[in-house]
């Protein structure tokens, strides 16, 4: 499995490179929302500007990190026909799109953390105190934030053996995540009801919930609640996209390709 993955990352990282001009253009393209959203809340607060500019910055890295575009890929793919080629090989499809992920994220790390250094020898905002503790535990909710966002596009990818354009569909889980996952505004922003139905979603704990731990807002509890939800929803996740796969492969009539 190890040398197969090997193979599969240097793969992808040959179609990366083939495609960097693309590359470039989706990463830089990402961040003009939350900056502009910085912008807005700075002017609205301007007291808390530090807070907002460390904040988004840091929801630039955090969302980045946990991205996902399955969805995309496999709606394309299963309508047309092409990802038939990925089942009859002995290898699921899924380690495909995790190499894929692997070496795009490797790329954005590498060009995301030097570009934070440089900013932040010129904005003190973006220094932030944190522990060593405290990061392991962001590097953790990271972690599950990034395996979240990742199997909950593949599962809608998968729909596409039912729903001709799944896209639509996850569009629509977009715009809902766009409010609960801390994307538009702080979630300590948020009215209570909206902070309490975050807590019981999985986009809070894709991207808010990494942020809240960078930016020191959570009691240990919360932290620990925080925790919890973001394991049960990835053990949820993984049993729906278990079955899907299953029932995908019979619904499945590989037209086109």
């Amino acid at each position: 499995m190890f040398r197969k993955y090997i193979a599969l990352i240097r793969m992808k990282y040959v179609e990366m490179l083939a495609y960097r001009l693309a590359t470039i253009v989706w990463m830089t393209g990402a961040m003009v929302q939350p900056l502009i959203t910085m912008v807005v809340w700075t002017n609205i607060y301007p007291s808390q500007s530090n807070s907002f500019i460390l904040y988004f910055i840091t929801l630039i890295f955090v969302e980045r990190m946990t991205s996902a575009w399955d969805v995309w890929e496999l709606d394309r793919e299963i309508r047309e026909g092409t990802f038939s080629n990925y089942i009859l090989r002995p290898f699921h499809p899924i380690h495909w799109a995790i190499a894929e992920n692997i070496v795009y994220k490797v790329l954005f790390l590498i060009v995301l953390l030097p570009i934070w250094g440089v900013l932040a020898v010129f904005v003190p905002a973006l220094r932030p105190d944190v522990s060593g503790w405290q990061f392991v535990l962001f590097v953790t909710a990271l972690f599950l934030g990034a395996t979240l966002r990742f199997m909950f596009s593949y599962i809608c990818g998968l729909l596409g053996f039912w729903v001709t354009k799944v896209t639509a569909i996850y569009g629509m889980f977009e715009v809902v995540s766009l409010f609960l996952s801390g994307r538009i505004a702080p979630l300590s922003l948020l009215p209570p009801i909206l902070k309490q139905i975050s807590m019981y979603l999985p986009f809070r704990y894709m991207i808010g919930f990494p942020i809240d731990i960078v930016m020191g807002t959570m009691t240990r509890v919360e932290i620990g609640y925080g925790f919890f939800g973001a394991m049960a929803w990835a053990i949820i996740f993984i049993s729906v996209l278990r079955w899907l796969w299953k029932a995908g492969l019979k619904k499945n009539q590989a037209v086109g390709g």
